[in-house]
């Protein structure tokens, strides 16, 4: 089953910028992210009833390819579904993701994670709840399957899934101080060139290992806003 890493969380105060933040997972998966906005959309890009999102993903080193544009369309999309987008119509919000380790599937769940930091360090979007994103690795022996938290080193298991749930009211209701999650975006990725499927029933037990590594960084994003300035308004906002 295996845990978390220790999670790593700083709000970096970049310049010009409404809010940043980065996360990291141990000494060797990190990401940083900006968000600005919302701003005036260009008009080629504005919508009449509600506010648009714009997500620019940077790779740790060279210039971004095909593999950080399919990212950022999918972090556009995980955004839009956390973010309550129709309060600000006719603008723009823009996310910069910058990977500081090298590409693995912990390092897409790191830069979800680092998004979400950074919309409600900048606290300037409504949200509808945060998104926290972890990685379940799928290992098989034989007739037995495996499934870690986290792994460590990619390498040594035969896939990984990355999962994003959303945390918020809009899922159900609440259950002690965790908001209930749903999942909103999941990726699978193959280490081993052979491809990989979950039956309904190991998706199930895969999800309820997401959800449970998910809900420890939804506790650790928490733990790290307290005494800061705004503190209070920030916790409102991961309890939406």
């Amino acid at each position: 089953m295996g845990s978390l890493r220790s999670v790593r969380i700083s709000f970096d105060s970049l310049a010009g910028v409404d809010g940043s933040a980065r996360f990291a997972f141990g000494d060797a998966c990190s990401a940083l992210a900006s968000v600005s906005g919302p701003i005036a959309a260009r008009p080629a890009s504005e919508h009449p009833a509600r506010g648009t999102v714009e997500v620019h993903v940077r790779p740790l080193s060279s210039v971004p390819g095909t593999a950080e544009k399919l990212l950022g369309s999918a972090f556009k999309g995980i955004i839009e579904s956390a973010c309550l987008l129709g309060q600000h119509p006719r603008t723009l919000t823009q996310v910069v993701v910058q990977a500081l380790s090298q590409p693995s599937s912990a390092l897409i769940a790191a830069e979800i994670n680092a998004c979400s930091l950074a919309l409600v360090n900048a606290g300037s979007v409504p949200m509808r709840g945060v998104v926290c994103a972890v990685v379940v690795g799928l290992k098989l022996d034989g007739n037995q399957t495996q499934l870690i938290l986290d792994p460590e080193d990619e390498k040594l298991v035969d896939g990984t899934f990355c999962f994003a749930l959303l945390f918020g009211i809009t899922s159900g209701s609440f259950q002690g101080n965790i908001p209930p999650s749903e999942v909103v975006w999941m990726s699978s990725r193959t280490h081993n060139g052979i491809p990989i499927s979950l039956d309904t029933h190991k998706l199930k037990l895969a999800t309820e290992l997401a959800r449970k590594g998910a809900t420890e960084v939804w506790l650790r994003m928490r733990e790290s806003l307290s005494g800061s300035p705004s503190a209070t308004d920030r916790e409102e906002q991961m309890e939406v």
